[in-house]
């Protein structure tokens, strides 16, 4: 059986299922070879990986998501083959995990205003307290034990979403060239992640991935769970156009967050990475 490639996955150490040693085993199990691990904002993470225990079973990227300030979509930044002992990195994501309580807890009193949806006290100490950057998908899991929701994907598109928009201003995230300047300062290589949710036309796309590139973006997502056949065939021709390595994973976060996506093949099984340029510099 051939081996897979999967370069976009994340851990309960942002806003995955599993802990990263059990989200190791199961890209084993589903015939994973190159792996990398991506959290939202934080290499908390990566310390905790039973490096010697699989040493001879899967190659472990050392990854990391940066969300990006933007007015409108979504645009986040993958820093692949970083090193998560660099003291600038480890500086920064300090401060991410901090703009993420402002953030998730703005949204909070958000959807409390909108929708009067009122959680536990202890809740929110809990969410306070965390060992790790929290999230919309948190806040999604506090609907569903109150019964505001009855799925993940459910809370976003009742509350989420909305509040998201409506509280962007004091959502967490990077400029992109600081983004981009701290992922080659942790020796890593910045890769746009699934550029689809950028939300953008042809032309402004463009537009965007040139300012992206020339202040160091070295990469692009040309595979990921979202993308249609053309997709692929269109972020392919651009990264040959624009000599971006190209990249690609699962984006997946557990049957739980994302139960229609799986690791290392995908949704409906549309991945299924065998080889990608960008290995080749990490």
């Amino acid at each position: 059986m051939e081996k897979l490639i999967d370069l976009h996955t994340h851990t309960n150490f942002s806003d995955g299922q599993y802990s990263p040693n059990e989200l190791i085993k199961k890209a084993i199990a589903n015939n994973v070879s190159v792996l990398a691990i991506t959290d939202h904002d934080t290499i908390a993470g990566l310390e905790y990986i039973d490096r010697s225990d699989f040493e001879n079973q899967i190659k472990i990227i050392n990854g990391i998501e940066l969300s990006i300030k933007v007015d409108k979509g979504a645009m986040h930044i993958l820093g692949l083959g970083i090193d998560y002992k660099n003291e600038l990195l480890n500086q920064v994501t300090k401060e991410l995990k901090k703009k993420s309580i402002r953030a998730t807890f703005a949204i909070i009193d958000r959807i409390k205003k909108d929708y009067n949806i009122i959680f536990n006290e202890q809740d929110l100490e809990t969410l306070l307290k965390a060992n790790r950057n929290i999230g919309r998908p948190d806040v999604a899991k506090l609907c569903i034990k109150y019964g505001y929701a009855k799925s993940v994907s459910e809370a976003f598109k009742k509350y989420l979403i909305d509040a998201y928009n409506k509280t962007r201003s004091v959502g967490k995230g990077l400029r992109y060239d600081e983004a981009i300047d701290l992922i080659l300062k942790s020796g890593g290589i910045p890769v746009l992640a699934h550029p689809k949710t950028l939300e953008l036309d042809k032309k402004d796309f463009l537009i965007c991935l040139r300012k992206l590139i020339s202040c160091g973006l070295k990469g692009i997502e040309v595979y990921h769970s979202t993308f249609l056949p053309e997709d692929i065939e269109y972020y392919t021709n651009i990264a040959r156009e624009y000599n971006l390595l190209m990249s690609g994973g699962s984006d997946y976060h557990g049957p739980d967050i994302k139960p229609d996506i799986s690791l290392g093949t995908g949704k409906n099984n549309n991945l299924r990475i065998k080889k990608l340029s960008i290995l080749d510099k990490l």
